[in-house]
């Protein structure tokens, strides 16, 4: 083999080791486990899960309202009468108050005159949502963004209604003589924000939405987040309540879309929201940090048919309100849904709906991949998001030093990528704490085998170079025997006399690694013994040679210009007689005994 052969050979094998090391770099830090914890679902797309804010606008006219006393007393007499209610003042009151709450249409009645709010806003609508390519496309419930006419007339009652209602209930209480509950408060309000509802007239419609990643500190300051445009909206259910909204905005965090169709009872389903009960309770502190997603757990219970002929995912993961819009994921991280409306049982006697968990459902995400089609809009998850999920595996695997870099290029990218600098936190202290392993996420046994190849790669280059260059010695002209060496072992040629003089340039041997026969030799040319990669001489038939009385020494070095000098003849150190027949200085032809000039050349012989 050639030393060029020898270097192509070692690199191969020097490239091998490397693509090794550098498929498993690339396959181990940053993939997605075909099945992940809780945790680390929230984790990944946390980011991704935002907060969505609406509020409607509308030119709103509301008729007066009052109590039907006369209604309300025939129903006392008679309830009295029938002995259903004790005749004392407390117990009259306090039935008087079930009842109106009871069948409220039936005792709140419209009065004379009406009330003019022109360009009133209702308060925000609170909602959920998922981007889904992060250049600011959004998915969310269409009912966070829309509202037919019944639902937004109830809503701007509650919301433009508020002091009036307050200022109506303070009278009924005067003209009942009690102080309601706050229980009571609170649904007598309902009853009479209904009731503006029935007989108030609202016109010019008009709504606008926020995204807010992390939420607000206050639902009020809904403001500070990005205004969304609707790009495509469905209908509220029982229609397919689904919308794709637009932000401006890129370098946003996504999350991965996944399949409805592969789900089975059974399996795992994870919602991530901003249910109202955990974002705003009063209970809790109401600060930014307390604004963030909340995920419940739980699985697939069924499919359901909707009136329209397509169906929901039925779950026993709890949402409520406020859930609306957001993502449920199944156990490998995807999107296979939109959590959208729960179960109710309607109080028969009250009118009052009350939430029942673990009846709930889910938009299947292939309904949200039709709008996406429709609005030609393609959900991909964005490189600030890889980088970001490449960091949290790199965290969970303790790799702290590593992951806070990752974390640094998202900061860089995006200064307002939610949750970045929590784990850049989080990851310095862990550093400054001692509990960073090595930033070389690989197995230790594989570092010991990639260097064990890489070393057995170098010693293959030394070898092969080594043995190359054993075809790089002197060469001889048919008739001489290399001299023994470094470079070749005594037994591969038998050494014979050197000539008196160098060979005529005519006859010497070609430096090509299968050199023609001499011209001066009748004999066919035999291989020389040696190693495989030596340089191949012309020696003479095998029966004619005969050891050398003087061997020849390798030179220390070669002489200027390449050439190696041939030792005069008998001045060799430790020379011996020649034994058997003499040959030709000139040609190499064997000589007669006391032979005065050459058979072959007809040189004169010196002996």
């Amino acid at each position: 083999m050639t030393r060029k052969a020898a270097w192509g050979s070692a690199l191969s094998i020097l490239m091998t080791a490397f693509c090794v090391l550098f498929l498993t770099l690339v396959t181990g830090c940053g993939e997605q486990a075909k099945s992940m914890d809780p945790p680390k679902i929230a984790d990944y797309n946390k980011p991704g899960t935002v907060f969505i804010a609406t509020k409607f606008k509308a030119d709103v006219t509301i008729n007066n309202i009052t109590l039907d006393e006369k209604a309300l007393e025939s129903s006392l007499l008679q309830a009295a009468a029938a002995g259903q209610v004790a005749t004392d003042e407390n117990s009259l009151a306090a039935w008087a108050i079930n009842e109106i709450l009871t069948n409220p249409s039936r005792y709140i009645i419209p009065a004379a005159g009406t009330i003019d709010y022109p360009g009133q806003e209702s308060d925000p609508i609170a909602g959920s949502g998922f981007i889904v390519n992060s250049d600011g496309y959004v998915v969310t419930n269409a009912h966070v963004v829309k509202m037919d006419d019944k639902e937004l007339k109830q809503t701007m009652a509650l919301s433009v209604l508020s002091s009036q209602v307050q200022q109506e209930i303070s009278e009924l209480e005067s003209a009942l003589g009690v102080k309601l509950s706050d229980d009571q408060a609170s649904k007598m309000a309902d009853a009479l924000a209904t009731a503006h509802a029935t007989y108030m007239t609202v016109s010019n419609p008009s709504s606008e939405s926020w995204m807010l990643m992390g939420g607000s500190a206050n639902l009020k300051e809904a403001v500070k987040g990005m205004p969304a445009e609707i790009v495509k909206v469905g209908a509220p259910s029982p229609g397919k309540d689904v919308a794709i909204l637009k932000v401006n905005a890129n370098n946003l965090p996504t999350v991965t879309l996944g399949d409805d169709s592969a789900m089975r009872e059974g399996d795992q389903a994870i919602a991530i929201g901003y249910p109202g009960a955990a974002t705003f309770n009063p209970m809790i502190k109401q600060s930014e940090e307390n604004i963030k997603p909340s995920m419940t757990t739980g699985t697939i219970s069924g499919r359901k048919t909707m009136p329209g002929g397509w169906d929901v995912l039925q779950i026993d993961t709890a949402i409520t309100h406020g859930n609306s819009g957001g993502p449920l994921f199944n156990n490998k991280g995807e999107v296979i849904g939109v959590t959208t409306f729960g179960s109710v049982n309607m109080d028969s006697r009250t009118g009052a709906a009350q939430e029942v968990q673990g009846f709930n459902f889910a938009v299947p995400v292939s309904i949200v991949k039709q709008f996406l089609t429709e609005a030609n809009v393609t959900a991909t998850p964005g490189q600030l998001t890889k980088t970001y999920d490449e960091g949290v595996d790199l965290a969970s695997a303790s790799h702290y030093s590593a992951a806070k870099e990752k974390f640094r290029q998202v900061a860089d990218a995006n200064k307002d990528y939610p949750y970045v600098n929590d784990q850049i936190s989080a990851a310095t202290t862990k550093i400054n704490n001692g509990e960073d392993k090595s930033t070389f996420p690989v197995p230790i046994w594989l570092i010991v085998i990639i260097v064990a190849a890489v070393i057995a790669a170098l010693a293959a280059v030394l070898i092969l170079v080594k043995r190359g260059g054993k075809g790089s010695g002197p060469r001889y002209k048919a008739g001489q025997a290399a001299a023994p060496g470094a470079g070749q072992p005594d037994a591969t040629a038998a050494p014979v006399a050197p000539p008196a003089a160098p060979a005529p340039p005519a006859q010497a041997p070609s430096v090509t690694t299968a050199p023609a026969q001499t011209e001066a030799s009748s004999e066919p040319a035999v291989p020389a013994a040696g190693p495989a990669d030596a340089e191949t001489v012309t020696p003479v038939k095998e029966e004619a040679i005969q050891p050398a009385a003087t061997p020849v020494a390798e030179p220390d070095a070669a002489p200027e210009g390449g050439q190696t000098a041939a030792p005069e003849p008998g001045k060799e150190e430790g020379a011996q007689p020649a034994e058997g027949p003499s040959f030709c200085a000139n040609c190499g032809k064997p000589l007669p005994p006391d032979a005065k000039f050459c058979p072959g050349c007809a040189k004169p012989v010196n002996h």
